[in-house]
């Protein structure tokens, strides 16, 4: 045999043998697990289950899910970033695991770097409500009040540091207004005093606050969304009177940060796949959040821009988890 021929039987050996073509020709070959930082029954564990049945068909292969509930999710993105970067171990995590190293500074893992985005499968604006005895009827009259009357406007939240929460600081700082965050022990609660006029406002989820606002006996002021809701075409954003303003609550995959690229852009296409699919849109939809379907590059310029708004709102309002 010729030496060129030598030459190329060994080029054509070592691409065939290389990690990136063994990568995409073998993955996946086993069991993939998704991580669930959240307790069984949840949204987070719902939608899980929802694409690890469906993953698991299109792939042909297991997909584990396993709750490692603990520290708001952290625990379970820490075991994996921990994890091998082969790509056989993903996280799924709502908005909680942009705002969590702002308000845990010591975290075992860096959030802005240890995380690599895979896929953003839903996303869920929050709507402002009043109670009606306090006679507004927009965002305008709102602040207006609010800015008569420093610090006398209160808004209710289920915990401290959550995207409610935080809605609330960042609307006040935008606003240049002062209103006073009233921290609950979850939604329910903090629900009843709400209804009860007990406090003022709260940012609650679409499907939460639709009942009571179809009942008359709350009042919608505005979306924290970019645009207006199906489900309440009337209400604007408040992104209309404070430019900017964004407040979402949101879900997305992620893998540890070495997984190689194209196991990663395999992962993004199956997702998105399911996602567009007619029955996973409405599953979604059911559980009033929107589908989103987006490449690795741009869920990961969106989660580094999550990132940087609420480490500023939690800053600047010295705000401290629960």
């Amino acid at each position: 045999m010729k030496f060129s021929s030598y030459v190329h039987a060994f080029v054509l050996w070592a691409l065939f043998c290389s990690p990136v073509s063994f990568a995409q020709s073998a993955f996946p070959s086993k069991p993939l697990k998704i991580l669930v930082g959240y307790p069984a029954g949840g949204p987070v564990d719902v939608l899980a289950r929802i694409y690890g049945m469906r993953l698991s068909k299109s792939i042909d292969q297991p997909v584990i899910i396993e709750n490692k509930p603990g520290a708001s999710g952290s625990m379970a993105a820490d075991q994996m970033v921990k994890s091998p970067s082969d790509g056989y171990t993903l996280l799924l995590a709502p908005v909680t695991i942009a705002i969590i190293s702002s308000l845990i500074p010591k975290l075992p893992y860096e959030t802005s770097t240890d995380l690599q985005a895979v896929a953003w499968i839903a996303s869920a604006p929050f709507v402002l409500v009043s109670h009606p005895k306090l006679g507004f009827k927009n965002i305008p009259e709102l602040i207006a009040y609010a800015k008569n009357h420093p610090g006398e406007i209160n808004f209710a939240s289920a915990s401290a540091g959550g995207i409610p929460h935080l809605a609330g600081e960042m609307f006040s700082a935008m606003a240049g207004v002062k209103m006073t965050h009233v921290p609950y022990k979850g939604a329910a609660p903090a629900t009843t005093d709400l209804l009860s006029g007990q406090v003022n406002l709260m940012f609650d989820s679409v499907v939460s606050a639709l009942p009571y606002i179809k009942s008359n006996r709350l009042i919608p002021l505005g979306v924290t969304g970019a645009k207006r809701l199906p489900l309440m075409p009337e209400v604007s954003p408040i992104s209309e009177y404070l430019a900017g303003y964004e407040a979402n609550g949101w879900y997305g995959f992620f893998i540890q940060k070495e997984a190689p690229k194209q196991i990663v852009q395999r992962l993004n296409q199956e997702i998105n796949q399911l996602t567009k699919t007619a029955e996973v849109d409405q599953l979604i939809k059911s559980n009033g959040l929107d589908p989103v379907v987006t490449t690795p590059g741009e869920f990961a310029a969106y989660f580094a821009s999550e990132i940087a708004k609420w480490r500023r709102t939690v800053r600047s309002s010295d705000i401290k988890a629960d």
